[in-house]
């Protein structure tokens, strides 16, 4: 025989369906724990929003926008739209596709090398591989991009073979001179479906994502290369290439549009790096560390050679669609990825059912199930041959179990370890500020992230400024200015990005103008709520106080993380009633005459009533953000202080003493009185702290 050992399925397997059942089970398992667990990272939110535009906007998005075909966004339109938008509807279309693609590659797998034991081995290899799964939980084209790329080559195999019900043979068979006209028709009505076929399938995957090119490069060479044993077939597939290649031409001008344009988040890696990253993405993904995977592809290298091998010693023909379906993909990236940023290891996830087969011929060949010789198996009685056979099914057992335990450990990474998350948990921040939102709250952040808007509360209003690339600082403050003022209360997510608001300058402009009354602290990023600058001016204790160089004090307040003022007004006196150990917020209005001739420093000081400092900070504004050689004409600015009450503080009226100096001469500015003259170098403020 020229392929491998084809054997009836009673001989191996009595029930191999229900084997593949239970290889789908697993993958359909697998690929829905823990579905919604992590949140949607931007890429995936972005996609939910894109997939419920109306469908006449999606070639325009495409156009413009997003450097993908729309194709995948208008299969989740009516998903979307009969389903919802829920993170675990939105992953489950995936997890179809995902599941299905298992299916698909037993089914090409069994056509082309008529083997029960390789098909079954090769679907659950990749039933059980990390990245398959880590892709198929992600609302992104890969599952569907691995599905049609090999429905499209099932496709093309089939209308080069004949039909299924002329039975299982490979695609060099073809009718005999002799067969009856009718039978002839039957074949050529069925070729015909097949063709059909192939170009609907090529060209879908084409608009689901635009490295299909690298697939139908596959094909397409598979067909040249054995172009003599496929020359009856030259008509159907010539025009075959002709009908795909002006359907993807509108596709083409599309792509051309982001030529140039990598990814966002994408660098340049060395080629060693690349070719490394490759196999052990698609051994086991990207939740291990870099230096096992590199281990693990060492120790795996020889197994998919021995596949590769064993394939083309037994049949060129078969073993070059396979070798062409792999490498055709992996080189087509690498090669684009060479000096340029465009490398990222979900866009070799076509080439991972073809790679998945070669490790499997590997694993049974190193079992000892196919030989490279044609020579008869000795028989069992023979001790050497028993021993080796042994030997190698030990050897080939321990490999498998490796390759089971690292996929073990990567996916146990994936889903409980927060290092390899696929996104920060936005979904608490979500939880957080609807549990503690009130009305004339706002949402506000500094970048367009679409996983914050996807989980931003419906019943607060949502901004991003700025939401263009490049906006001027002056664009970026004023717009976040006009939200500010507009609300009482606002939610700041910083999110300082490339190009956006890398600097934090909206970020700077709260805190010297708002007044930041909570920091919440999330694995990645920190949530800040401010009081605006209305709402200031409405809960501020005024304390107007000049001191020279034009640093004017409006007043101050003490408020709690909701922005409630703890002063307590009692017998004409205000009174901040605290304990030994606790922190109160001090916060301090003051309002600028212009730029100083040096930076000064503000001074706040607990202080007993025999004038004896207890405890205090000094610093130059906001947090050393903001010396006053900075400030502007008539500027306000907000200026916090932290202040803890010393554990061994007697109980008593205690008093805080503020006031600026120059470090380098520890000169105090002195407190101007009406006339304008300097008197006093400090001002106590109108509020007694009462330690119970």
């Amino acid at each position: 025989m020229t392929l491998l050992d084809r054997v009836p399925t009673h001989s191996i397997l009595p029930w191999p369906r229900l084997v593949l059942l239970s290889i789908l089970l697993l993958a359909f398992g697998l690929r829905t724990y823990q579905l919604d667990s992590q949140s949607l990272r931007g890429d995936e939110a972005a996609t939910v929003l894109y997939s419920a535009l109306p469908v006449t906007e999606l070639w325009e998005l495409s156009r413009i926008t997003d450097p993908h075909p729309p194709f995948y966004y208008l299969l989740l339109h009516p998903w979307q739209w009969l389903l919802g938008e829920s993170a675990w509807v939105m992953r489950f279309a995936g997890v179809t596709a995902s599941v299905l693609a298992v299916a698909v590659l037993y089914a090409l797998a069994r056509r082309t090398l008529h083997s029960h034991r390789i098909s079954l081995l090769a679907a659950v290899l990749l039933s059980l591989n990390p990245f398959q799964i880590w892709l198929a939980q992600d609302v992104r084209s890969y599952p569907f991009f691995t599905l049609l790329g090999l429905l499209s080559s099932r496709a093309l195999w089939l209308a080069l073979s004949r039909s299924a019900a002329e039975g299982d043979v490979g695609p060099t068979d073809y009718p005999a001179p002799n067969t009856r006209p009718e039978a002839r028709f039957r074949l050529a009505r069925s070729h015909s479906g097949f063709w059909l076929a192939y170009i609907v399938l090529a060209v879908a995957g084409f608009y689901i994502h635009y490295y299909t090119v690298f697939l139908l490069a596959f094909q397409g060479l598979f067909v040249l290369i054995n172009l003599k044993k496929y020359w009856r077939l030259k008509g159907p597939w010539l025009a075959s290439q002709l009908l795909i290649g002006l359907l993807i031409i509108p596709g083409l001008i599309l792509a051309y549009n982001f030529i140039g344009q990598a990814a966002g988040g994408i660098e340049t890696i060395a080629t060693p790096a690349l070719i490394g990253r490759t196999f052990s993405s698609l051994l086991s993904g990207t939740t291990l560390s870099d230096g096992w995977g590199i281990w693990l592809s060492l120790l795996l290298a020889p197994v998919w050679l021995t596949g590769l091998v064993t394939l083309w010693r037994r049949d060129a023909t078969t073993a070059g669609f396979w070798t062409l379906f792999f490498a055709a993909p992996v080189l087509g990236v690498i090669a684009l990825s060479i000096n340029r940023p465009f490398f990222k290891e979900r866009f070799l996830i076509q080439a991972q059912p073809a790679f998945e087969l070669l490790l499997a011929v590997g694993f049974l060949t190193l079992a000892g199930r196919f030989r490279f010789s044609t020579q008869p198996r000795r028989t069992e009685g023979d001790d050497q041959s028993g021993s080796k056979v042994r030997g190698a099914t030990a050897l080939s057992s321990a490999v498998a179990l490796l390759l089971l335990g690292a996929n073990l450990v990567a996916l146990n990474n994936y889903f409980t370890d927060p290092a390899y998350a696929k996104a920060p948990p936005w979904r608490l921040y979500n939880d957080y500020v609807s549990s503690e939102a009130r009305p004339g709250d706002v949402m506000l952040t500094n970048f367009p992230e679409a996983s914050v808007s996807y989980y931003s509360p419906n019943e607060l209003p949502f901004y991003v400024t700025p939401a263009e690339r490049d906006r001027p600082v002056e664009f970026r403050v004023g717009e976040a200015a006009q939200i500010a003022n507009a609300y009482e209360r606002i939610w700041f997510l910083p999110l300082l990005h490339q190009g956006f608001d890398e600097q934090g300058d909206v970020l700077n402009w709260l805190d010297r103008h708002a007044d930041r009354i909570d920091q919440v602290f999330f694995p990645a990023y920190n949530l800040n709520l401010y009081l605006s600058p209305p709402t200031i001016e409405a809960a501020m204790i005024e304390q107007p106080v000049m001191f020279d160089h034009g640093l004017r004090l409006r007043g101050y307040q003490i408020f709690d993380q909701e922005g409630a003022s703890l002063v307590e007004a009692s017998s004409g006196e205000r009174v901040l009633p605290v304990e030994p150990e606790e922190t109160f917020n001090l916060s301090l209005y003051w309002q600028a005459a212009g730029p100083t001739p040096a930076p000064y420093t503000v001074f706040t000081h607990l202080i007993a009533s025999d004038g004896f400092q207890q405890t205090g900070q000094d610093n130059q504004p906001v947090w050393n953000s903001y010396p006053t050689t900075h400030w502007q004409p008539d500027e306000k600015i907000t200026d916090k202080y932290a202040l803890t009450v010393p554990v061994q503080t007697l109980p008593g009226d205690y008093h805080l003493r503020i006031g600026w100096y120059q470090v380098e001469t520890q000169e105090r500015v002195p407190v101007l009185n009406d006339a304008g003259e300097p008197g006093a170098d400090h001002v106590l403020l109108g509020v007694i702290i009462r330690v119970e």
